[in-house]
C-alpha cells in the first residue's frame, strides 16, 4: 500500500497527539485560573468592572472557577467533552471581548483565544485520547 504520509507508522499514535492537546490547553486554563485568583485578582475585578457585569465579585468567582475546574478536568481528561464546550465558549467570549474592547484583555491576542477555542472544540470530535479517565470502551 502507497500512502502520501512521511511518517505513516507514527499515525499509530493519533491517540498520545489528541492527548497533548487535551493536556496542555487543560493547563492553560488551569494556569489562567491561578492567574486569576491568586496573583492578578485585583486587575481581574478591574476587569469585570469595565464589562460592567455586577456584581463584581459574583461573576469574578464563577468564571473563575468555571475556568479551573474545566481546565483540570480536561487536564485528567474526565469528562472531556463537556469541559471543552466550556473551554471553548469561554474562548469565543474572550475572543469578542478583545475584538470589541481590546483595552479589556490587554496580556492575549484575539489570534490566541481563537486557536484555544479551536483546539477544545476539536476535542468534541477527537475525544479525550491517550491516558484519560473517560476513554470510551
Amino acid at each position: 500500500m502507497h500512502t502520501v504520509s512521511l511518517f505513516p507508522h507514527l499515525l499509530d499514535y493519533q491517540m498520545l497527539g489528541i492527548f497533548a492537546l487535551r493536556a496542555t490547553i487543560g493547563l492553560i486554563f488551569v494556569y489562567f485560573w491561578y492567574e486569576k485568583v491568586i496573583r492578578h485578582r485585583r486587575e481581574q475585578l478591574e476587569f469585570f468592572t469595565k464589562l460592567k457585569l455586577y456584581p463584581v465579585k459574583a461573576f469574578f468567582w464563577v468564571v473563575s472557577s468555571i475556568e479551573g475546574i474545566a481546565g483540570a478536568l480536561l487536564t485528567i481528561g474526565f469528562y472531556t467533552q463537556g469541559a471543552a464546550i466550556v473551554t471553548g465558549s469561554l474562548m469565543l467570549l474572550a475572543s469578542f471581548i478583545k475584538h470589541h474592547k481590546p483595552g479589556a484583555l490587554p496580556k492575549n491576542t484575539t489570534e490566541f483565544y481563537i486557536i484555544l477555542a479551536v483546539v477544545s472544540f476539536a476535542l468534541l470530535f477527537l475525544g479525550p485520547g491517550a491516558f484519560a479517565i473517560d476513554l470510551p470502551l
